[in-house]
């Protein structure tokens, strides 16, 4: 009698196959330094992370992926997901807050994805100051309740995100606000004119959508 082949389902071989890839993940090379407090401390980069992971994922067909995002209540959010052959795994969410500051965002954001790819595949990335008497390195914080002001800029900066990745150009949105509320930046308008902007904002990708699935027939 043949023996019968069982075969793997695809949730099942992602996870196996995450598993070798992980054996060969060695930990980043830590070239970066930072400081808090008085205490340095040496960090690998996010670029040095995704070197080490992409690799040994991609050689298997897996695709990794990092989407931000944003919860009901204006928190913003990175994961880190994988993808193959139909089969995803969300390995890992990391919170960070929203800042006006389009430098200090861009750093929040890419701490967190950097923090998020270690979790996830359990590398270390930073050096380990627990031992340390003076100031330790701080893990990412527990995003704070936001105000109503800060969940219509996340939400202005989602939607002004998604218009640029379907074309538009942030002189173009920049423009408008101009034109419209003669401010440069969307902090400076009021809660009145940041209600109003977001609406029209969330309009505009709507009315994209709808010409992509009309294009899609």
């Amino acid at each position: 009698m043949a023996e019968e082949t069982i075969q793997e389902s695809p949730a099942v071989a992602l996870v196996r196959l995450l598993a070798e890839a992980q054996g060969e993940m060695p930990n980043p090379k830590k070239s970066k330094e930072g400081q808090k407090g008085f205490q340095k401390y040496k960090y690998a980069t996010l670029d040095a992370v995704l070197d080490i992971v992409k690799g040994p994922l991609n050689e298997r067909g897996i695709f990794l992926t990092q989407p931000t995002g944003m919860t009901q209540d204006g928190r913003m959010f990175v994961q880190t997901v994988v993808f193959r052959e139909g089969s995803q795994m969300v390995l890992d969410t990391k919170p960070f807050e929203y800042d006006s500051d389009p430098q200090e965002f861009g750093k929040r954001e890419t701490y967190a994805r950097r923090y998020s790819l270690l979790t996830a595949f359990g590398l270390a990335g930073e050096d380990d100051t627990d031992g340390d008497t003076g100031p330790k390195q701080q893990a990412p914080k527990q995003a704070k309740p936001v105000d109503k002001r800060k969940k219509m800029l996340a939400r202005v900066a989602q939607l002004k995100a998604t218009l640029m990745e379907r074309g538009l150009t942030e002189d173009g949105l920049d423009a408008y606000l101009i034109a419209h509320y003669d401010v440069d930046s969307a902090d400076k308008l009021t809660d009145e004119q940041l209600v109003d902007y977001g609406k029209q904002l969330a309009k505009t990708v709507e009315e994209y959508k709808g010409e992509e699935k009309t294009n899609e027939h």
